[in-house]
């Protein structure tokens, strides 16, 4: 049994409970998701080291929070495949290198199928990496 999940983790940080709950029951086929709780960064972090890729989906009107984007770089430096999909961003200089920047107007699907291409993406960079340690390591 291996000890991360490799299902993708996504915590979406929206404004709007509604279109995050929304947002999560339609990743649910590809991705775990996870409603964002400010005071549980703890929970955030130890959830994140759990699977092989994490992903932080911000909306326009988080992403100029200054704690959030902290945390996604503590969370960038310290875990090789996470990631932030942040919507709408008006500097997107104050987030991750590593985080991928989406126009404010972006449809749902559009942020999905984007969502699930990387995903698949960052799955198959962390399998071959296992595969390529693993093979060092004999």
């Amino acid at each position: 049994m291996t000890p991360h999940h490799s299902t993708p983790s996504v915590w979406v940080v929206y404004n709007n409970r509604n279109e995050a709950e929304n947002l999560i029951d339609r990743i649910s086929d590809f991705s775990e998701g996870h409603l964002w709780n400010s005071s549980a960064v703890t929970d955030f972090l130890r959830n994140i080291d759990k699977h092989r890729s994490s992903w932080m989906l911000v909306d326009s009107k988080n992403a100029t929070d200054s704690s959030l984007q902290a945390v996604a770089t503590k969370a960038s430096n310290e875990y090789e495949f996470f990631r932030c999909l942040v919507i709408g961003a008006a500097n997107i200089s104050e987030w991750p290198d590593t985080a991928i920047h989406m126009d404010k107007n972006t449809l749902s699907t559009s942020i999905i199928d984007r969502l699930r291409n990387e995903s698949h993406v960052l799955r198959m960079a962390s399998s071959r990496l296992r595969h390529m340690r693993r093979l060092q390591n004999r």
